[in-house]
């Protein structure tokens, strides 16, 4: 599709619908904040703001599919990781993250938690060590995708520990299987590891973001318990692309910022499983710099591509 990216942005844009796409797969929490976002964006600018879920391979499908579009009333809605981790994971990424993508705002860090099944009498950081130090590879875990995976494995390396990985191809199968006891430990978002904490079958152990969630207030994170081995920002944001005119992004960015402060929109967030952030480009690029650092340091411990 033939752009005018070139000349500066229209007033009235957007002229048209407008689409958001998403690189995590409908119903996810990330699905749900882009949703909450779009709902406040078409409000706010008279034009509808779809949602476009394109999942798979560690988002990259959806970030090529934005970036081959070269749609002037396309938006990317990702998390860091598609940024920081995929350029490790993929020889010849059909884009340049550097390059293709630019920042526009940062929207939340999504609720990222450590949860063990009852079957572990651990209450603690600490106690989970002991145990798996006492029971090696009696006990097996998962995660999310990405750097959860990479953060607990480079955890139980640091820590001279081994438990088995278990791989689901259902995003909804962990928290099951947390909750009967057929894998111990899940480092996954809270919308994903909510329900046997709900019912009884397991309990937090920390919120490993770098501050509390909204929505657990009562849950210490893993740097108040002394263990930032484990921290991650979930950090999630809207890009554009290369040529998209400043004065536009700029204007993106003071409305998504706008919808940040909104009292509704951040109720609706954190009870999402969302932390919400400024809306500022400035904090997405510098969380998206601090991670890649995080990464790094990661890489130095496992091979992100076979990390256990």
């Amino acid at each position: 599709m033939a752009l005018a990216w070139s000349l500066p942005a229209s007033a009235d844009w957007p002229e048209r619908q407008v689409k958001l796409i998403v690189t995590f797969p409908a119903g996810s929490a990330n699905d749900a904040a882009a949703r909450i976002f779009a709902d406040a964006l078409s409000k706010k600018w008279g034009k509808p703001v779809v949602v476009e879920v394109k999942p798979g391979a560690e988002g990259t499908i959806g970030v090529g599919s934005f970036v081959a579009s070269r749609d002037d009333h396309a938006l990317l809605y990702t998390v860091g990781g598609s940024i920081t981790v995929a350029p490790l994971l993929v020889d010849k990424l059909p884009y340049d993250v550097n390059q293709d993508l630019v920042p526009i705002a940062a929207t939340t860090s999504i609720v990222l938690t450590l949860a063990v099944s009852n079957q572990l009498p651990v209450q603690s950081i600490p106690e989970l060590i002991a145990v798996l130090r006492s029971n090696p590879e009696k006990y097996a875990w998962t995660s999310g995708p990405t750097l959860p995976r990479y953060v607990f494995a480079a955890f139980l390396k640091q820590n001279d520990l081994k438990m088995n990985f278990v791989s689901y191809r259902d995003a909804s199968q962990p928290q099951a299987d947390l909750g009967e006891g057929r894998i111990q430990a899940l480092l996954t978002s809270l919308t994903a590891s909510s329900s046997p904490v709900q019912a009884g079958k397991a309990r937090f152990l920390a919120v490993v973001n770098p501050s509390r969630a909204a929505a657990l207030p009562e849950i210490k994170t893993v740097r108040e318990l002394g263990h930032p081995e484990l921290e991650i920002d979930g950090l999630a944001g809207i890009f554009g692309g290369k040529d998209m005119p400043a004065n536009l992004r700029s204007r993106i960015a003071a409305d998504v910022a706008a919808i940040c402060r909104d009292a509704d929109v951040r109720r609706k967030l954190e009870a999402s499983g969302h932390n919400v952030l400024s809306g500022t480009p400035e904090e997405l690029m510098g969380a998206i710099e601090k991670q890649r650092a995080w990464v790094s340091e990661i890489t130095k411990l496992i091979d992100i591509r076979n990390p256990q």
